[in-house]
């Protein structure tokens, strides 16, 4: 019955609005469907936001990948290839001419007079620049798209370089991690340190943004520990630079996962080796499977950055063309 209602959502446009006032349906699905995007001549009038259509077109392809997995899991091969092809429904709002997401028209030409640091009406609270990064499910086939491993890492360094990350603003919280996709991993570890110590503190803020359904919180308890699942339908943990020496996680089994952190000195920040349960691990990430079983992980860090450590693509998550 589960997966029969969120396959509806996914296939199935609302007879009425007043579905949409419960909570149902997708907003602007028909022309999702038609399109493989939502183009810009689709304000989405029954949405209490309305337009944001490049924002719901990239979200609405994270959701065909998580029910793709859904699907995969009970069997249904037909429904799992067709949202698994939804699921790159990201790349139809890609404008290659720029390297940034964009507004597209039905006709499939782009819209004018366009700014990728500029907030417009068809980005959710946030820039084309920023959101361009919100494709969590297949970052390998994003940077194919900006030329490469080193076209995500440039366009990831402009990105902080031009303080344009906006960690108050949550569908942005995978962007630290997403170093780890590229040669410098170690990046990921130096912009994670970095964001803890400048977005967190311990006054009446607190925070530097809404903690909407928690999220704000839940990036920092992760990244403390060292890791962040950037794809969490992925069952995979993305490794960071924990900030504690030792952490316990107490487990609905009874066993416990341990996090021990080795550091050189009190300034080390830098990923140089990781093992787990004693055994050496040259991935920069490990699988919720091996969380839940209980045993203990072990990252070594040391001053500088480890330019060789995880950086190399049989390391990393793999994209969704190569699964």
């Amino acid at each position: 019955e589960a997966y029969r209602l969120v396959r509806q959502n996914a296939f199935d446009q609302p007879k009425n609005k007043a579905d949409y006032v419960e909570g149902k349906g997708r907003r602007a699905l028909d022309s999702y469907l038609k399109y493989g995007y939502i183009p810009l001549e689709d304000s989405v009038p029954d949405a209490f936001h309305k337009k944001e259509q490049v924002s719901r077109t990239l979200e609405y392809a994270y959701d065909d990948y998580a029910l793709s997995a859904f699907a995969k899991a009970l069997g249904k091969t037909d429904d799992e290839n067709i949202l698994l092809k939804r699921a790159l429904n990201y790349k139809n709002v890609f404008d290659a001419k720029t390297g940034f997401v964009r507004g597209k028209y039905a006709n499939g030409t782009w819209v004018s007079n366009f700014n990728p640091d500029q907030k417009i009406s068809f980005i959710t609270e946030g820039t084309p620049r920023q959101y361009t990064f919100y494709v969590p499910q297949d970052v390998p086939g994003l940077a194919k798209l900006m030329g490469g491993r080193k076209g995500l890492e440039n366009e990831l360094d402009s990105l902080f370089a031009k303080n344009e990350y906006w960690h108050g603003n949550e569908p942005g919280h995978q962007i630290p991690l997403m170093y780890n996709f590229t040669a410098s991993p170690w990046k990921t570890q130096r912009a994670v340190k970095e964001i803890l110590e400048r977005e967190y503190g311990d006054g009446a803020g607190g925070l530097s943004g809404n903690d909407d359904a928690g999220q704000m919180s839940a990036w920092y308890v992760f990244a403390s520990m060292g890791f962040y699942p950037l794809n969490p339908v992925s069952g995979q943990f993305l490794l960071c630079a924990p900030r504690f020496d030792q952490i316990k996680i107490a487990l609905p089994n009874g066993k416990n996962f341990e996090i021990l952190c080795h550091k050189n000195s009190i300034k080390s920040t830098y990923i140089h080796a990781v093992k787990l349960d004693g055994k050496l691990m040259l991935n920069n990430y490990f699988r919720y499977a091996d969380l839940m079983k209980g045993g203990k992980l072990e990252i070594y860090l040391q001053d500088a950055p480890d330019q060789n450590w995880a950086a190399k693509p049989e390391n990393q998550p793999k994209g969704i063309k190569d699964r």
